[in-house]
């Protein structure tokens, strides 16, 4: 049993990445192209469906949270795992074909609790040997589910190439933003008013 990944030696302090305002950023995984097509595809297929995702993010949000609670339920009584080192990841097939790295926006805290679950049950028959691996399994999951449930389990033809969608949260996220914005300078140029005139 592997207790440390070489790519988590000699973790040092840094910082985090650009996290936006709402806890999110763009984090990168590689992953089969195949698979992120078919994750796309189901998405675009279904994303005006009660099940659906308005935008592919939160469709990869929705498939790395059931996976990590599926993994925390299954190992750590449904709580979640200790964090793991900053700098695990396992390792990649270095010129894998058929395999790039692949970027979402999705949660800060989302991601750290998947890389827990993923560094805790890595040794386990659930488990992967990579994270990107645990990512791969949460993705034909998720796929998995939506073809059976919307395509009598064929998978859904292709998404055009550009399709992303809008994120429905990230869009009232930033309205809610913009709007306490506006009322602060709102208050920050309006003059105090004498009530002794």
């Amino acid at each position: 049993m592997p207790s440390t990944d070489v790519n988590a030696a000699g973790d040092t302090d840094r910082p985090a990445g650009s996290v936006s305002a709402t806890g999110y950023r763009s984090i990168a995984y590689f992953l089969p192209v195949a698979l992120h097509a078919r994750l796309k595809a189901a998405w675009w297929s279904t994303r005006d469906e009660p099940e659906g995702a308005p935008a592919l993010a939160g469709l990869v949000e929705v498939a790395i949270g059931r996976e990590t609670n599926r993994l925390e339920q299954l190992y750590n009584a449904g709580s979640p795992f200790p964090p793991a080192p900053d700098r695990a990841q396992g390792v990649n097939p270095r010129g894998a074909a058929g395999y790039r790295h692949q970027t979402y926006y999705l949660p800060v805290a989302l991601h750290a609790r998947l890389k827990a679950a993923w560094w805790s049950t890595r040794d386990e028959p659930e488990g992967a040997p990579a994270l990107a691996g645990l990512v791969e399994v949460a993705f034909m999951r998720e796929a998995d589910r939506l073809e059976q449930l919307y395509n009598e389990g064929a998978p859904f033809p292709p998404a055009p190439a550009k399709a992303r969608g809008i994120s429905r949260a990230a869009a009232q996220r930033q309205g809610e933003w913009l709007r306490g914005e506006w009322e602060r300078r709102r208050q920050a140029q309006t003059p105090p008013t004498d009530s002794n005139d």
